[in-house]
């Protein structure tokens, strides 16, 4: 577990030194900032566009940090040859991808909790503190950017860079219209494409369960029951991505 961490703490050090992902964060903090514009709205609407804008920056511009910070982790280290120097010591090749998805995920965290931080001042100047919707759904956003983040490290252990960031992109467009997908799977004829398209829903995962910002902005209530499942799902997910990454890790040739 030490080699674990101090791999994941290495990996957070070298990734904060990255300028993309500054540039990504400050992007995010524009956006929720930029908000703000929208004060020639009514007081109940221009909150509701606040916290709409909010949620999908912290959410989008987090899928970068991401998906580009997991791409650094591993890619990184074999441009470096660093790699090499690692895994000629007592590491196993489980702990170094371990080590790593820690290490993303302690990425991924920091950048959330400072656009987080920024929303909710910027209710707070508005005068509307926070209510625990607004956790449960920036709650679901971080384990959806959790999921991302190993869903991008796994593919990067058996694809180029190339592929994985059109893949990992590709899978965040489709797991956020997984509900489009299920109607037009109802509207098939071919029971052939119909069920291969039921199989490739199933397996891609679907981020649109994480997303209830639509719900919380208009002021409906999301039980805990639906975040708890939610996020189960979401850690049943990331534990198969981890296995994917294990195993294709154990096999490479480095």
């Amino acid at each position: 577990m030490k080699k674990m961490w101090l791999i994941g703490l290495n990996t957070f050090r070298e990734s904060i030194r990255k300028k993309t992902l500054y540039i990504i964060l400050i992007f995010a903090l524009i956006v929720i900032g930029a908000s703000k514009l929208f004060s020639f709205l009514t007081a109940e609407e221009e909150l509701k566009m606040i916290k709409d804008v909010s949620f999908s920056a912290i959410e989008f511009f987090g899928a970068l940090i991401a998906i580009f910070g997991s791409l650094y982790a591993l890619s990184g280290e074999i441009e470096r040859r660093t790699i090499y120097t690692l895994l000629t010591k007592p590491i196993r090749r489980s702990d170094f991808v371990i080590g790593k998805f820690f290490g993303v995920s302690m990425i991924i965290f920091v950048n959330f909790i400072l656009a987080s931080a920024f929303f909710i001042g910027l209710l707070i100047f508005k005068k509307s503190p926070p209510d625990i919707q607004v956790f449960k759904t920036l709650l679901l956003i971080f384990f959806e950017l959790i999921l991302i983040g190993s869903i991008t490290l796994a593919l990067g252990t058996f694809t180029s860079d190339a592929f994985n960031i059109i893949c990992s992109f590709f899978l965040y467009i489709v797991g956020h219209l997984t509900s489009y997908g299920k109607e037009l799977i109802e509207r098939m004829e071919s029971v052939v494409m119909r069920g291969l398209t039921d199989m490739l829903y199933t397996l891609v995962p679907n981020y649109e369960n994480f997303n209830i910002r639509d719900k919380i902005v208009v002021g409906l209530d999301v039980s805990w029951s639906y975040v708890g499942w939610t996020i189960l799902y979401g850690i049943l997910y990331l534990c198969i991505a981890l296995e994917i990454a294990l195993y294709f890790f154990e096999k490479r040739e480095i």
